[in-house]
């Protein structure tokens, strides 16, 4: 039934307007409306306005009934104390005609894939949306709008957006069940207030969890003012937030203490794929000292261990790097790594092959041209190469990278601006791997 939604055949726009309001932003039914017709939705756009014959160049119609063929999909642009009001009887008249409804309360749903942007939210002047494999499910339109935006811009793909409003009807659980099968589908992010049906929740986790499909999570309510935010925002039930945390445990989501790291700890999972770290123990390799002792607290507050790195592997390195580099873990190559032609790369080659080490964290720091452009060629040739995650931290400027960092983040190797945000998302690829080992091989 979901599938009018995501992909119908013509959209009707039910309160198709033009013009901007008093705040020189357009009116919503002239927003949904050019978003559409913006981002080339390539079935039939209906306008629906009573007191225009014509919107933006289109014949309009009086009302639903008058629009020629069948409609797939209506948005419905209504004031919002009118939606409040009109709530109940917007749900009950639906479900009269056996129709389902996204909101109301919502900012609308993107379906990239099929080139659909049902959707009033600013984001949509973004254009062409980045593609990829992460299905983004919100409780929060604005803040949701926000964090597609700015994850686009950070080289993050997405298959779908949803901001899934009031829940009056379809609620954030349905959506994400009908999307589990979906092959444009690999990951889901989801940004919480509540779970409203804590049953059809675990069963579609559960479910996303046997097609191993991820599922990361960002959940308000750790705070009793945060619970009151939520129920005062969307009338989302936040419940026992130990409660959620078991259930995130017991399922497998994978679930983020900081907002800020729910859609790159998804990118993660999105581009690394099968290559899952087989324990927690990783190897940091940099030419700065001071990130290494940074990386390597980091590790230790989120689970993960910097181990000795084998005799072998130890005594490989010490022919690729200078003599006062420290080759123990982390290895700190030191900066006179860049008159070796090849000594970074054979370097995390070794690393990379030491039986001991289930993934590795490469951290970049100052890098102008023309070594960026060297980090930007040489580390995916690195990842490809090996069957053990591989993910980059770069802390320096990115200004100055003006080649090489591009490359490495269109690579899909999965590159972070922060060495904390690296070490997070590989304790979350950790966590889910010990998860995954924990239930067994999933369906195909």
């Amino acid at each position: 039934m979901l599938e009018a939604l995501f992909t119908p055949r013509s959209v009707a726009v039910i309160g198709a307007t033009e013009g901007a309001s008093a705040t020189g932003a357009p009116r919503l039914g002239a927003a949904a409306l050019a978003h559409l017709i913006e981002h080339r939705f390539t079935g039939p756009i209906h306008p629906v306005n009573p007191r225009r014959s014509e919107v933006m160049g289109r014949r309009a119609f009086p009302d639903i009934a008058a629009v020629p063929g069948p409609v797939d999909l209506a948005m419905i642009l209504l004031p919002a104390e009118d939606c409040i009001a009109l709530q109940d009887r917007l749900v009950a008249a639906a479900r009269e005609g056996g129709i389902r409804f996204c909101g109301p309360n919502t900012a609308g749903l993107i379906s990239v894939h099929a080139g659909l942007t049902a959707c009033i939210s600013m984001v949509c002047q973004l254009n062409p949306f980045r593609a990829g494999n992460i299905a983004f499910l919100t409780q929060s339109g604005a803040l949701g709008g926000s964090m597609l935006g700015r994850g686009m811009e950070e080289g993050i793909g997405f298959s779908h957006w949803v901001s899934t409003g009031n829940e009056a009807d379809i609620d954030l659980a349905e959506y994400l069940d009908a999307l589990i099968d979906d092959p444009a589908v690999d990951v889901f992010a989801l940004f919480l207030e509540g779970v409203r049906h804590g049953d059809r929740f675990r069963a579609a986790c559960r479910r996303a969890a046997l097609r191993d499909k991820p599922i990361v999570v960002y959940k308000t309510g750790r705070s009793q003012v945060a619970v009151a935010a939520a129920a005062s925002h969307t009338g989302a039930l936040a419940g026992s937030d130990r409660v959620f945390d078991a259930l995130c445990r017991q399922d497998g989501l994978i679930r983020v203490e900081d907002a800020a790291d729910l859609l790159p700890t998804a990118m993660a999972f999105s581009q690394v794929g099968n290559k899952l770290p087989r324990g927690r123990r990783v190897a940091i390799v940099s030419a700065s000292g001071g990130i290494c002792g940074v990386a390597a607290d980091d590790c230790s507050r989120f689970g993960l261990e910097v181990p000795v790195l084998a005799a072998a592997t130890q005594e490989r390195i010490r022919g690729y790097v200078p003599a006062f580099a420290s080759i123990l873990n982390p290895i700190d190559v030191t900066g006179q790594i860049r008159s070796s032609e090849t000594g970074y790369q054979d370097t995390v080659r070794a690393v990379l092959e030491d039986e001991g080490i289930d993934g590795v964290l490469l951290l970049v720091t100052m890098a102008g041209e023309p070594r960026a452009s060297f980090y930007g060629r040489q580390i995916p040739e690195l990842a490809a190469a090996t069957d053990k995650p591989v993910l980059v931290g770069w802390t320096g400027a990115v200004s100055l990278a003006e080649r090489g960092y591009p490359m490495l983040r269109a690579s899909g190797v999965p590159t972070f601006t922060s060495t904390s945000a690296a070490v997070k998302a590989m304790s979350a690829l950790a966590g889910y791997a010990a998860f995954r080992e924990r239930i067994g091989e999933p369906d195909q």
